[in-house]
């Protein structure tokens, strides 16, 4: 069942939650917590709270559970045709629904924060450029195309592009221009915007 403790891991990740914090909101304990991402089997109980608290269909997760069933394909499918799903494995994206040219989907090719791995796919706000504490942002890096994400740091005298990653060193610029400079340099930087929801296919 890797893949579906896979699942659910990504699933925590793309809404920035830690292990402690999904422990706690689920009523679970820590340890069991990394065990439900690793190959332990979840109770229904549980995939509830972990649906609603993670903001997908419930729907969605039981489905990835069936596809890492090992009842017999016949009961497998039975199983789906009973749920009659609209789509099959497909998150919800309700922020995309709004104002059209705001949002932009692309694939993270470059190593980033260490919350969202190389090979996901951001949903970006890009009319959100202010920078919020503990936001993750998404760069279209000027040099080779690629994209990232990094969340921003702006004191008065830094601005920090802080990723978390052994593979990666965070940024650091001296601002002494203030706002002007700092739009400058996230400018350079090739900033497209606030993420607003990230996701790995399995």
């Amino acid at each position: 069942m890797a893949a579906f403790n896979q699942y659910l891991k990504a699933l925590r990740e793309r809404k920035f939650l830690d292990i402690g914090t999904v422990a706690e909101r689920t009523g679970v304990h820590r340890n069991t917590q990394s065990k439900y991402e690793d190959s332990r089997d979840p109770p229904l109980d549980y995939l509830v709270e972990f649906a609603a608290l993670v903001d997908v269909p419930f729907i969605d997760i039981l489905l990835k559970r069936l596809d890492d069933s090992k009842a017999s394909q016949g009961a497998v499918n039975l199983a789906i045709s009973s749920l009659e799903p609209e789509k099959s494995g497909v998150y919800e994206i309700n922020e995309i629904d709004k104002t059209p040219g705001e949002f932009i989907q692309v694939r993270l090719n470059e190593v980033s924060h260490k919350l969202i791995p190389p090979g996901a796919t951001v949903f970006i706000n890009t009319s959100s450029k202010a920078i919020d504490a503990n936001s993750m942002y998404a760069f279209l890096n000027p040099m080779n195309r690629e994209h990232f994400a990094a969340k921003l740091v702006l004191t008065a005298t830094k601005l920090k592009l802080v990723f978390d990653n052994t593979e990666r060193k965070d940024l650091v610029f001296s601002v002494e221009g203030g706002e002007t400079e700092s739009r400058y340099i996230l400018k350079t930087l090739g900033l497209l915007g606030k993420i607003v929801k990230a996701e790995l296919i399995f």
